[in-house]
């Protein structure tokens, strides 16, 4: 247990089934400290102070150009009684280039690298100075020098940014410290002061406040987080607390830090769509905030695809209260739908076929998305699904092979997709490949029902013989029957020559036709 006042540097990892306690005391973080809470411990903070050991953040806009959600600060001239002039210098000597700095009394100064000038007259009041610009939300403004016209160098009189007054505007800085929990964190009636706030595990704050710490991380799916009753002030991003697509959270009776900081982002990160086929063409309207196209995308070989990107995205916004998209909807979450563009195989290889696929949800809480008829979140979809039923032959055991067997094989069709299906026979016995009729035997196959085909079939010799047939997959599957297929073996068919009936002999023939050349000359002989 902390119970005293302290300074902490250096790392505390909580383990397993360990604990922690910091109770009615004040404890500075040295820069570069950490308290580590692995998954199973746990850390308490009950009526304290958690603060950074250095200064206090520098400021930045939002990057909003001006206007209501401009960003901009005062410079306090009617604290001078003489002119100045007024440096706004960048943080770290970052570089102002391509920001403008906009006076109300009119004037405006381009940044030049590392600073940016306004002058000001005497008498003049205190002047707000809007910061525009695309760099304005990214690069941070460190302070104001006023150099008094009639002063030396030695007179300069230099105002930090988080000592100005400001609208619209955020900290700017790199937290000094960290506490990273995998595991239990209650904080009860305590203040926190900026940091990193890492919060993987199951957290719950009480009352107290939370100063420039923002955005609290719970990005895991597994993490929970309940803030009751607790002010929120200061985050270095656009919103208070960070979470991942399934965190559960509960917030009740927040202070939040309001303005254009919305009270919490959900975000996810890579997705991956995976297809029955490869090759297939598709696009997911709807992707995050401003309702985005990912454009045409195409699966690989293993029907592998990424959702948008594949780049982390937000797909929740609970708005700023005083936020005018709050009055019309307090919270945003994405509704982004996949669409198949081209969707072919074999089996509906002719374009005058419609394309197989439709259309699903996207699931935040899932990395990996199911593109097939039975997946969750389907709007419409269309695939066949492919049997081979029977085959039937006109004799059911035996045949002549001088005339062969003849069958017809049934094919059916229980998808909601037509589809083009070919088949073929082989030696149940050897596997050798049979001549049923044409090289492949098939055709059209209607959705929600059966196609019958005839085949014909001649062994290479006599015997008793049966025939496997088996449909033919298209290629582009990713695994062969995905939408169905299998093959039928028939019986065992006995195979032989039938002899064919021989004609009578010729020698009654002859013998009538000697007795009528006999009986013709007798009746020429009377004749005569």
């Amino acid at each position: 247990m902390w119970d005293t006042d302290r300074t902490h540097s250096g790392e505390i990892v909580i383990a397993e089934g360990g604990s922690l306690t910091i109770e009615n005391s004040a404890v500075t973080m040295a820069e570069g400290s950490r308290i580590v809470v692995d998954e199973g411990g746990t850390l308490t903070i009950d009526g304290s102070t958690i603060t950074a050991s250095g200064s206090p953040y520098d400021i930045v806009g939002f990057g909003y150009g001006i206007g209501e959600d401009g960003s901009a600060f005062l410079i306090p001239a009617s604290d001078y009684s003489e002119s100045f002039t007024a440096v706004i210098n960048a943080v770290d000597e970052g570089s102002f280039f391509g920001m403008e700095f906009i006076a109300e009394n009119g004037q405006s100064a381009y940044g030049n690298e590392t600073i940016a000038e306004l002058t000001f007259d005497a008498g003049d009041g205190d002047t707000w100075v809007t910061v525009t610009g695309i760099p304005s939300a990214s690069m941070g403004i460190s302070g104001v020098v006023i150099n008094l016209d009639s002063g030396a160098d030695e007179d300069l009189i230099h105002i930090p940014s988080y000592d100005l007054q400001t609208r619209n505007m955020r900290p700017y800085g790199n937290p000094s410290y960290e506490i990273e929990s995998n595991g239990a964190v209650q904080i009860i009636s305590s203040d926190i002061d900026r940091g990193r706030w890492v919060m993987n595990g199951d957290t719950t704050i009480t009352g107290g406040a939370i100063n420039d710490a923002g955005p609290i991380f719970a990005t895991e799916n597994s993490a929970s987080i309940s803030i009751n009753g607790t002010l929120i002030d200061g985050s270095l991003d656009d919103h208070d607390v960070r979470m991942g697509g399934s965190t559960s959270s509960d917030f009740v009776n927040v202070d939040w830090t309001d303005g254009l900081t919305d009270r919490w982002e959900r975000r996810v990160g890579t997705q991956q769509v995976i297809f029955e086929a490869s090759d297939v063409v598709y696009r997911v309207d709807g992707l995050g905030y401003n309702q985005q196209n990912s454009g045409s995308q195409i699966t690989d070989q293993s029907g592998i695809g990424t959702i948008g990107m594949g780049a982390e995205r937000v797909v929740e916004i609970g708005w700023a209260v005083d936020s005018e998209e709050y009055s019309e909807s307090p919270v945003w979450f994405e509704k982004a739908v996949l669409v198949t563009e081209s969707y072919r195989t074999a089996w509906n290889a002719d374009s005058t076929m419609n394309d197989y696929g439709g259309s699903l949800e996207i699931d935040w809480n899932i990395t990996t998305i199911d593109a097939s008829g039975d997946a969750p979140g389907i709007v419409e979809w269309f695939a066949p699904s492919i049997s081979m039923t029977s085959i039937e032959g006109t004799s059911q055991d035996s045949a002549d092979i001088n005339d062969g067997w003849g069958a017809n094989v049934t094919i059916s069709n229980g998808g909601n997709a037509d589809a083009v299906v070919y088949f073929v026979c082989d030696d149940a016995d050897t596997g050798d490949r049979q001549s049923v009729g044409d090289i492949y035997v098939g055709g059209l196959v209607e959705s929600e029902s059966e196609s019958v085909f005839p085949i014909s079939w001649t062994p290479s010799e006599e015997g008793d013989w049966a025939l496997i047939c088996s449909i033919m997959t298209p290629s582009q599957l990713v695994f062969e029957e995905s939408w169905g297929g299998g093959s039928v073996t028939t019986p065992y068919i006995s195979f032989e020559a039938v002899e064919e009936e021989v004609a009578g002999s010729i020698i009654p023939i002859l013998v009538a036709l000697g007795m009528g050349v006999i009986g013709v000359g007798w009746f020429l002989v009377r004749r005569l």
